[in-house]
């Protein structure tokens, strides 16, 4: 695992400073450059970067995946061996939902088809981002995550997969509230109302 020091990573910040969207961000979506550049030719890499409490990048940890991304359910992925949680969000408020072309899917089965797809067969690079600065073993840490999917053709030019924001539209996960009903992800509550217009997610099965 290569591990980059805080002085190194401020420098390789001030680099990409032409933009805000390019500086590090433990919640803004990175745009394609950012995620580029850490791509590396016939390799899958796994960038994770850990954020302090005044949204500082603090450390960043870059990998190259080993093996198949693991999608647990909805809001658990298992990367390199290692389990991550899709933060402030709850798996599967549905137990049916419709999915793939307004068909009817268990919700879990969607969740694992779709993100499966995205990090196993278009991803080539994967960037999650956490607030914990320091992992507790047996406790996953809560993260966001992003993928630079495409080839980098006319055809199928590289986009920012988010999938927080897909697992919320598609109503396979759910926004989590606190001890006084406020949303812990207030940045997808338009995505969840979006996603609940087009008739996504719950069948009332």
């Amino acid at each position: 695992m290569k591990l980059i020091a805080p002085a190194l990573i401020a420098a390789a910040a001030s680099m990409s400073a032409a933009s805000a969207q390019d500086e590090p961000s433990p919640f803004a979506e990175p745009r394609v450059e950012y995620l580029s550049q850490f791509a590396e030719p016939h390799k899958k890499v796994f960038v994770l970067e850990r954020y302090d409490a005044s949204g500082k990048l603090v450390a960043r940890e870059v990998d190259e995946i080993s093996s198949p991304v693991e999608i647990i359910d909805a809001t658990h992925r298992k990367i390199n061996g290692v389990e991550y949680v899709l933060r402030g969000l709850t798996s599967c408020p549905s137990k049916k939902v419709i999915y793939n072309r307004v068909q009817t899917w268990d919700c879990k089965d969607a969740a694992k088809d779709d993100a499966g797809t995205i990090y196993n067969e278009r991803a080539s690079v994967i960037l999650c981002k956490t607030l914990v600065l320091q992992a507790t073993p047996g406790t996953p840490d809560p993260v966001s995550c992003f993928a630079r999917v495409g080839e980098g053709s006319n055809n199928d030019p590289f986009l920012v997969a988010n999938d927080d924001d897909s697992m919320v539209f598609q109503g396979f996960a759910q926004i989590a509230v606190d001890k006084k009903g406020k949303p812990l992800r207030p940045d997808l509550l338009e995505s969840a109302v979006m996603g609940k217009e087009m008739g996504l997610g719950d069948t009332s099965q």
